[in-house]
């Protein structure tokens, strides 16, 4: 309600397991159905980088999400405007 007066908006998702939907998402993905758009990847030890690609959208071309590599090394950034 605070937030109400002073021009701001909250927005929450709740979700709850689900298996069965997990399931059918799993086997949409499995068959190339359904692909995530991925943006930019870089690893894990970049990820105040990661912050900063989000933060400063306008200066990218990124449309999609920005992945963090907990394994490896990738790293895959979108051109610069």
């Amino acid at each position: 309600m605070e937030a109400w007066g002073k021009n701001a908006a909250y927005h929450f998702v709740f979700t709850r397991q689900n298996r069965g939907k997990l399931d059918l998402l799993t086997d949409l993905a499995e068959r190339d159905l359904v692909r995530p758009v991925v943006g930019a990847v870089l690893p894990l030890a970049r990820v105040g980088q990661a912050h900063e690609l989000l933060e400063g959208r306008s200066a990218y071309a990124l449309r999609g999400k920005v992945a963090i590599d907990v394994v490896g090394d990738t790293v895959s950034l979108p051109p610069r405007r």
